[in-house]
């Protein structure tokens, strides 16, 4: 693996400092349940089912709900579609949170974060056999030029991703305004508005964006590009160029 590719692997995989875990013995994971009972459960459920108390009313009518930890597929990776998160990506998750859903936990120390992730993963048996790899990307991010955003603007057009999220980005695409679009459990959900970007899911950074595009959003109706944007790595990075101009930010 090229220096560029790797540093573009931990820029998609990881937060802004690429956290060392602690080691994941049962010690670890008996801290992490006090942990998840005091701050996750409410929501996540005693058995991590998304059925805590809370979750019961949110997502009860509309997407998302709280997470299902034993089956369902997680949303925010670094790795391909229908894979598991690596554990970077559960300790970005945790420290960031989703905003509008999900708080951050940056107040729990880093050590705090992975035992609660230890006992997270406890929920689903595959992370016990399975070995989540991020995608690549390599090559450096170009720098944004008018010509880089239009180019952008095109892609955006000839993935027709104005279907959902509107010709101007505001999710108010056809489909949306209709009410079809749905997540794997049938509840409704509502294309992002991407003149918001604080309001990402998955981050608004360019590299969040261009991982977002790569990756997907599993359980929901936001496909992954990699088929398409694999070998063409600029066209990746021009397409989230063109997202961030959509609004004036702040960006990240």
């Amino acid at each position: 693996m090229t220096l560029s590719a790797t540093i573009l692997a931990i820029g998609l995989a990881a937060t802004t400092v690429l956290a060392v875990k602690p080691e994941g013995n049962r010690a670890t994971r008996e801290n992490g349940r006090v942990i998840y009972e005091r701050s996750c459960l409410f929501c996540h459920g005693a058995e991590g089912k998304g059925d805590g108390p809370a979750g019961w009313f949110i997502g009860r009518y509309e997407a998302p709900r709280p997470r299902d930890f034993t089956s369902e597929g997680f949303k925010l990776r670094s790795t391909e579609s229908g894979s598991l998160p690596t554990d970077q990506d559960l300790f970005r998750t945790v420290t960031r949170g989703i905003p509008g859903y999900m708080p951050s936990f940056a107040g729990l120390t880093d050590t705090e974060r992975w035992q609660v992730i230890a006992y997270v993963k406890s929920f689903n048996p595959a992370f016990q056999t399975e070995t989540p790899v991020p995608l690549l990307l390599g090559g450096p991010a170009p720098l944004a030029s008018p010509t880089s955003i239009e180019t952008g603007r095109a892609l955006y057009v000839r993935f027709e991703c104005h279907t959902c999220h509107g010709k101007d980005g505001r999710g108010d695409g056809p489909v949306s305004e209709a009410g079809d679009l749905k997540d794997a459990s049938g509840l409704r959900i509502v294309a992002t508005d991407l003149t918001r970007p604080l309001s990402f899911k998955n981050g608004s950074s360019p590299q969040d964006l261009v991982r977002t595009l790569m990756t997907g959003l599993d359980g929901t109706p936001m496909p992954s590009y990699a088929v398409q944007l694999t070998g063409k790595e600029d066209e990746a990075w021009y397409l989230a160029q063109y997202l961030l101009s959509l609004s004036s930010g702040p960006f990240p």
